[in-house]
Formats: structure tokens, sequence, C-alpha cells
């Protein structure tokens, strides 16, 4: 019985259809700066492309010089690709250092 359980198992999670939802392009676009607030506007702009049979939602975190300043949710159909920007101010008009990184919450409504 147990066996048979395990088998059971085996072929749900081998035939049940899951997103898998993967950053496949980021570009990094940065504002000049704007001499009355001493700030720039930077633009993280992504695309996410799912290769799996089922459609997903993915968050995605945008941090600037290590620092979260902007997080977005995406929905991610099966077998398609989306496009989204997040954007920061960010003070002072020196280098910065963007970084992307995504995660699956645990629901369509939460972060992670």
């Amino acid at each position: 019985m147990v066996v048979l359980a395990m088998v059971l198992l085996l072929l749900v999670v081998i035939f049940v259809p899951r997103a898998n939802i993967r950053l496949t392009d980021v570009q990094y676009q940065t504002s000049s700066c704007d001499p009355v607030t001493s700030s720039v506007v930077a633009i993280a702009s992504v695309t996410l492309t799912n290769t799996g049979g089922a459609a997903g939602y993915i968050v995605v975190h945008f941090y600037v010089d290590g620092q979260g300043r902007a997080t977005s949710g995406f929905y991610v159909a099966a077998q398609s690709a989306v496009h989204g920007t997040l954007t920061a101010t960010i003070s002072g008009c020196v280098y910065h250092n963007y970084r992307i990184d995504t995660c699956y919450p645990q629901s369509d409504s939460s972060t992670c």
C-alpha cells in the first residue's frame, strides 16, 4: 500500500502542470540628475517568461545600493512572457548599484 501511494504521488508530481517562471531579461535606466532635488529616477525593465504548463505569480524586488526600493507582483500565463517596470527615486547624483531578485509568494496576495 505504501508503494502504491508513493507511485501515485510521483505520478502527480510528474504530470500535474506547474508554473516555471524565470527572469529572462533586465535593463536598467537612470534619468539625468535633477539639480533641484539632487535625485535621479531609476527604472528596472524586466521580462518574465513562464515555460510551465500552468499560470503563476511571481514577486520582483528592485534593490538600489543593497536596499529594497520597489516591489511588484506579476501574473504570468502558461507558455508566455510579460514585461514590467519597477521605478525608484534615489537621492544623490552619484553612481548606484542595481539588483533584481525574484521569489514565489505563498499566495497571490502576499509578498515574500
